[in-house]
């Protein structure tokens, strides 16, 4: 029986998880973000972040599940993790467009006209379409 384990990285995993960032062209955590690790029978399998943005915002991000690990709702698992640590916080995510439904599943929408996008969430969405080839789609979940 295959047994997952969510927990939060240590500070000497951060090069660990950049590491594997780097290899997707994602942008790199700093000691600030708080990142989560799913483990597959005691083997690191994935990782996801919430980086903080201000008092009442967050961003989560940087969903990767080794690809020998897909399918076993690894990602899912991280999502809940993560969440469960910004119960009080707006938090924005930037997933291409492609897994939109994925979020969707965990209450994010698209921002409409009454939702103030924190200016570090718009540099990034805009650095997030310069940057990848594939479409990516801005969300949000609110407090």
């Amino acid at each position: 029986m295959t047994r997952l384990r969510i927990r939060q990285a240590s500070p000497v995993e951060l090069a660990w998880a950049n590491a594997r960032y780097a290899e997707i062209d994602f942008a790199p955590s700093s000691e600030a973000d708080f990142i989560a690790i799913a483990e597959v029978d005691g083997v690191k399998a994935g990782l996801g972040r919430m980086a903080p943005i201000d008092d009442g915002h967050a961003e989560l991000g940087g969903m990767f599940v080794l690809p020998e690990y897909r399918g076993q709702s690894i990602a899912a698992g991280i999502v809940e993790f993560l969440l469960q640590r910004a119960a009080r916080t707006t938090v924005f995510c930037i997933p291409f467009s492609h897994l939109e439904h994925f979020y969707r599943s965990f209450g994010f929408l698209p921002p409409d006209e009454s939702v103030k996008i924190p200016s570090p969430i718009a540099e990034k969405f805009a650095w997030c379409k310069r940057t990848y080839a594939t479409p990516v789609a801005l969300l949000h979940r609110k407090a």
